[in-house]
């Protein structure tokens, strides 16, 4: 305990500090004042060299004073309240103040308290049982800097968080207190943006009088429920309480005004309940007609000031087109937006105020992620497309009604390969995918001899397909390649499953689900921790989307709970990206176009307004150019079937309708029962043949032909040369940098036979996993041999080759261009051994020889030894060595020699 405290006058101090802490006062001295937090600053320079025992400072400023005195002393005595106030009335005119005199007055004796505000003349002191906190003195004084009472993050709070989660919180305040209202936090997937924004929340209900309510938006209901759940497990708070015992948390579920602090919901059903209509708990919120204008009622549900601030999740989807007048309609809150993956518009509509900026790369790097190896897998008909040839036979589907056709094909044709699983399905694609996968999963991915070959234990793999017909198709054919007659090996995520929430749980945790086909319902927001392989047999031209797909495997999970899901894994120190479509290959777009919903109309909606009556120039002008489309996308037996059912051919319907607009001859449209009839006359074709409109919806929506079964061939299987290429550069690289840094590292580089130790080797191995993580001996050696495979000697069957650390000598002599073959020790430590033995000036008797011959492996994976470490290995061995060679001493130099022999030497 402090000495000072021992005193009356300490003790009493020792409670008052206490007091002021409990009520979120940083007690400090007058050096250690910090003018953006809360402060109760102790002897406090006055005039006239006294001194005030506590100044009360809130963003730099002085609001209060607390004069104390020991337990024994009436401090509702007089004298006591004179000396305050006199305090009070002389603050010197170098401490800030919005007062001449200070407003809020404290006397306490370490058991009693009293309180005055000073603003109030004539008032008396009243008792109370705590000071206030600094946020009730905020609000009392109707402080102009409404986050003045945010405390710093405390110690015990920072040891549960992650350093961009506390800059998060830290850089978010302050952009706050610098007036900015919007604020947009860019966080890893992986890095805990939920958890992150609990504590954002918390800390803002908990010390800024101002914001009492706040809408958590997702852009999917599951999110809305995974989001309730965090608020419920989030328990960073001063009791240890989950969030939702200090604060009410709740989902719009139903058109009942929310009362709760934190209240989450989607776009759709915020906008549903400022209209007041019926909301149900569905996975789909579906949407609305897109010419609906997205405009807020007059008589809202709920007030624009209804909400103080609003967290935006996924805030690089949810906030554009006619969303973004809801948003804009509170217009008092302050925004806060998540995302890992920005865009141009996200940066825009945030006033380009990013708090925190935390990638993808760095979180790999802080290991907070994995990081991924690509695969790559190429047929014929994914890279070049295919034939459907003279007497084919396939299915064909009319995607506007769901007919469903067999054909006999009469002509030989040729499909695209962006017409693969779109237009054309070709079961045989899919299928030798899907088998050139099973077939590397336990011989080129996950080589380690300790995972035993285990189909039933796949490891867990998501699959992105094209669509919801193409993930139905997967499915079908997984269950064929992997040879499962059952439900649950493979199954299919997707809007149209039912119960999504519930098949995402049980792909996370049950055994034996393996495999989930997806199309962009798991893209985001979703986590499967053990999740070891993500297979795209789709393109993306997004790299946004991209980047939260990929996101999907980066989680990071202990080994335990991994070999719990999934019994045969090891550990996870990365995961498998197996590209079948090329879309690692290509660049991506970072700007996507955002659907602006409110200039969209589907052809079907617009041939409808058409034909009741609906025809002004833009519409007119949108059905010309729709026809024009379609008429160059249709086959000349669709153009022929057209025309004979309208009377008229597409292009020159589409083409009489420009030249009546661009004429300007047309009757200015007014509303729909205006003079309309030259109008009515250019689309009559249409509004009087049902027949010709629905011919014009299935060709628009074209037709899914199904080969049965169709052909592929295999072009190449293997790892990714860009990504080899991209590793071992860095590793190169690492080793040339730091060569004079690591011992190990060091002594490889000068090569002149100096011992390299276990403890040597396993550090080196240590700190090169802690630069990159695919520095890893299995993921360099393998990188080497996709680049380099006539110089590199793959590891053989015997996990004793695989697993000896010596084999990271031979990387690093390989990346410094020491050796020409990369090639295990291991293989040839007894060839070496020989070697040794047989020089002419070797002194070695028959029985020395055949007892170190017991160590040739043990140094040939382990590196240089001595006479303790095999004793500590093997004390059996250790005794027999001793004998042999007749002393320790006679040992340890015989272990040396022989060591340098089988690391430095040359391959015979």
């Amino acid at each position: 305990m402090n000495s000072n405290y021992q005193t009356p006058e300490g003790k009493a101090r020792e409670h008052i500090d206490k007091m002021l802490n409990d009520e979120g006062w940083n007690v400090v001295s007058r050096s250690a004042i910090e003018v953006d937090k809360p402060m109760a600053v102790e002897e406090a320079i006055l005039t006239g060299n006294k001194r005030a025992d506590y100044f009360l400072l809130l963003d730099g400023k002085v609001v209060g004073l607390l004069e104390a005195k020991r337990a024994e002393r009436n401090v509702r005595d007089d004298a006591v309240a004179e000396q305050a106030e006199g305090y009070a009335r002389g603050v010197p005119n170098f401490y800030q103040s919005d007062y001449k005199t200070i407003p809020l007055v404290y006397l306490s004796n370490g058991e009693e308290l009293y309180f005055k505000d000073m603003r109030k003349g004539s008032s008396s002191y009243q008792k109370i049982q705590r000071i206030h906190s600094p946020s009730e003195i905020v609000e009392m004084l109707a402080f102009k800097d409404i986050f003045a009472a945010l405390p710093p993050i405390d110690e015990h709070t920072k040891k549960g968080l992650r350093a961009c989660q506390i800059e998060a919180i830290e850089n978010l305040e302050a952009s706050f207190r610098q007036g900015k209202r919007r604020a947009l936090m860019v966080l890893a997937t992986g890095a805990g943006k939920t958890f992150t924004a609990c504590l954002a929340a918390y800390r803002l209900l908990r010390y800024v009088p101002k914001i009492k309510r706040i809408l958590f938006l997702v852009d999917r209901n599951n999110l809305g429920r995974q989001a309730k759940n965090s608020f419920g497990d989030f328990s960073i708070t001063e009791n240890g309480d989950p969030f939702d015992k200090n604060y009410s948390v709740e989902r719009i579920l139903s058109a009942k005004k929310p009362s709760s602090a934190v209240v989450i919901a989607t776009i759709q059903r915020l906008f549903s309940l400022l209209k007041g209509e019926t909301i149900e708990d569905v996975d789909d919120d579906g949407g609305f007609d897109p010419l609906e204008e997205m405009k807020v009622p007059e008589n809202a549900t709920l007030p624009p000031d209804f909400f103080d601030l609003i967290i935006i999740d996924e805030c690089h989807r949810s906030i554009y087109g006619n969303w973004r007048k809801v948003l804009e309609y509170f217009s008092s809150a302050r925004l806060i937006g998540l995302t890992a993956t920005p865009i141009p518009e996200t940066l825009a509509f945030f006033d380009k105020n990013i708090v925190v900026n935390y990638t993808l790369e760095q979180s790999i790097k802080d290991h907070i992620n994995v990081g991924c190896r690509v695969y790559r897998i190429k047929t014929e008909a994914t890279e070049n497309g295919g034939a459907i040839l003279e007497g084919d036979k396939y299915r064909r589907v009319v995607r506007y009604n769901g007919e469903v056709q067999q054909v006999n094909n009469t002509e030989s044709r040729l499909y695209t390969r962006e017409e693969l699983n779109r237009s054309v399905v070709n079961p045989a694609q899919i299928k030798l995918v899907l088998e050139t996968y099973r077939d590397a999963v336990y011989t080129e991915l996950f080589t380690d001899p300790q995972r035993k070959d285990d189909i039933n234990y796949l490891p867990k793999t998501l699959i992105f397909a094209l669509n919801e017909a193409h993930a139905t198709n997967i499915v079908a054919i997984a269950k064929e390649v992997f040879g499962r007659k059952d439900d649950t090996f493979v199954q299919k995520i997707t809007h149209t499953v039912g119960d999504t929430d519930g098949l995402i749980k049980s792909f996370r945790n049950d055994k034996d689900f393996r495999i989930a086909v997806t199309c962009t319902l798991v893209a985001t927001g979703t986590d499967v921790p053990a999740l070891e392989v993500v297979l795209f047999m789709r393109d993306v031209g997004s790299e946004t989307l991209y980047t939260q797909m990929k996101g999907r495997g980066v989680r990071t999970i202990n080994n335990q709970t991994l070999q719990d899901v999934t019994p045969n894994a090891i550990e996870k120190n990365c995961f498998f990206l197996v590209d079948a479509v090329g879309v690692t290959e290509h660049e991506k777009v970072i700007n996507p176009s955002v659907i602006q919903f409110n200039n969209y109309i589907t052809l079907a909606r617009l041939l409808e307004l058409i034909t009741l009556g609906n025809l002004q120039d833009d519409y007119l002008m949108m059905l010309s150019n729709r026809l024009f489309g379609l008429d160059k996308r249709c086959t000349p037996e669709q153009r022929e079937e057209f025309t004979h059912s309208a009377k008229v051919s597409m292009k020159e319907l589409a083409t009489q309708i420009k030249q009546a607009l661009e004429s300007g001859e047309l009757p200015i449209y007014v509303d729909i029962n205006g003079d309309n009839d030259l109008r009515k006359e250019l689309v009559r074709p249409l509004t009087t043949n049902a027949k010709a409109r629905e011919l014009l919806l299935i060709y628009n929506a074209g037709y899914v032909d199904t080969l049965q079964p169709g052909r592929d061939t295999l072009i190449s299987k293997g790892f990714s040369i860009e990504e080899a290429t991209a590793t071992t550069a860095a590793f190169e690289a690492y080793c040339e940098q730091h060569k004079d840094e690591i011992e190990a590292l060091r002594i490889i580089y000068n090569n002149r036979g100096e011992a390299l130790t276990y403890e040597m080797l396993t550090d080196l191995i240590f700190t090169l996993k802690s630069v990159d993580t695919k520095f890893t001996i299995n993921t360099l050696w393998a990188n080497y041999s996709v680049l380099h495979p006539k110089k590199v000697v793959k590891f053989a069957d015997d996990s004793n080759e695989r697993e000896a650390i010596t084999n990271i000598i031979q990387l690093v002599r390989f990346a410094l261009k020491q050796t020409e073959t990369l090639k295990s020790l291991y293989p040839e430590a007894m060839q070496r051994f020989n070697l040794w033995c047989g020089q002419k000036q070797r002194d070695i008797t028959p029985e020395q020889q055949e007892v170190i011959a017991q160590v040739v492996d043990y140094i040939a994976a382990n590196g240089f030894c001595d006479t303790q470490d095999i004793i500590q290995n093997n004390r059996p061995q250790a005794a027999r060595l001793i004998s042999a060679y007749g002393n320790i001493e006679n040992t340890n130099i015989a272990l040396q020699s022989l060591a340098e022999f089988i690391i430095y030497r040359k391959a015979a």
